[in-house]
């Protein structure tokens, strides 16, 4: 099975995740406090044990390369969005930060973990925390600017590098470089806690989108204009720039695909978080982010599909 109909069933199930988290709020078995509880697990600590446990492997100088790749790629995806969000949306447009943000800030940690562990394994999830790196930093920074804030400064700058993924990224790679392991009666519980992730993410995920309500996302015809513009549109641009770099030898091809799945998941949920805190229209926000999250269980397979069909192209 390629990497393009794993991605495909694994959206499957993450979509069937989803409604289970949205059932269990519309029934009340999950409220807003809950949900924001089992966000902050799942971000806090089960995402970063993913993380620690992808660098649970020998050193690899091929690796190493890769998640160098990885990194620049990263980066020029994340100014590409933050481009393409300025281009496609006129800063005196209605709600315009908001939708900003919803193109050039993807769920790549919460939705891309989970979809690249299944499609890559934990060698993907490696390559995966440098674009989770780039995303950190562009996140406290740049997006907290966009949607209106100040620069946090020295003290944005801390909370970045403290921040547990970071940490965990750099934990990891002393792991990896200096080749330790935990012994496997540690090991093993961090295994089981980051089998939770698929399942915590999107319980969590099916729960915002049921409180956020479907009808108003639906109603709203510029949802849909910037959700095929970032879900479609900017892989797009992403994939014809990416896959000829492999003709190179520099990038491998898996490196470009993870790039390309981490840029092309749906919109952060950060959107609704950072609407929020600078008094922006939330339930705006929160219309991107049901939306997208529903679209890209379509969206995320075909874009794969695509890089694929663009690589056997060139590679003819």
């Amino acid at each position: 099975m390629n990497s393009a109909a794993i991605i495909a069933c694994q959206a499957i199930v993450m979509f069937v995740l989803l409604a289970v988290g949205y059932f269990l709020y519309k029934r009340h078995w999950l409220d807003s406090e809950s949900t924001r509880k089992l966000s902050n697990i799942t971000i806090s600590i089960i995402n970063p044990i993913v993380i620690f446990n992808a660098y649970q492997r020998d050193f690899d100088f091929e690796l190493l390369t890769g998640l160098l790749a990885a990194l620049v790629l990263a980066l020029i995806s994340q100014v590409v969005l933050v481009l393409c969000g300025m281009i496609a949306v006129r800063k005196s447009g209605k709600n315009f930060q908001v939708d900003r943000f919803a193109i050039a800030y993807s769920n790549c940690a919460f939705m891309g973990i989970p979809l690249v562990e299944a499609a890559f394994g934990s060698e993907g999830v490696l390559y995966l925390t440098g674009y989770i790196t780039v995303f950190n930093i562009f996140l406290w920074t740049h997006g907290v600017i966009s949607m209106g804030g100040s620069s946090g400064g020295a003290k944005g700058l801390l909370k970045v590098l403290l921040s547990p993924p970071i940490m965990s990224i750099v934990l990891g790679l002393l792991f990896f470089f200096f080749g330790w392991r935990l012994p496997d009666l540690l090991q093993q519980p961090l295994d089981y806690l980051g089998s939770m992730n698929t399942p915590l993410a999107m319980l969590v995920s099916g729960a915002t989108i049921a409180k956020a309500g479907l009808g108003s996302a639906f109603k709203n015809k510029r949802v849909y204009f910037i959700q095929i513009f970032k879900l479609i549109a900017v892989p797009v641009v992403l994939i014809a720039a990416f896959v000829p770099l492999t003709l190179t030898g520099l990038v491998s091809p898996e490196v470009v695909r993870i790039t390309v799945i981490a840029a092309a998941a749906p919109t952060a949920s950060a959107t609704i978080m950072f609407a929020y805190k600078f008094g922006r229209n939330e339930k705006y926000a929160a219309n991107q982010f049901a939306l997208s999250t529903l679209f890209s269980v379509a969206s995320l397979p075909l874009v794969l599909l695509l890089t694929e069909a663009f690589e056997g192209l060139i590679a003819l």
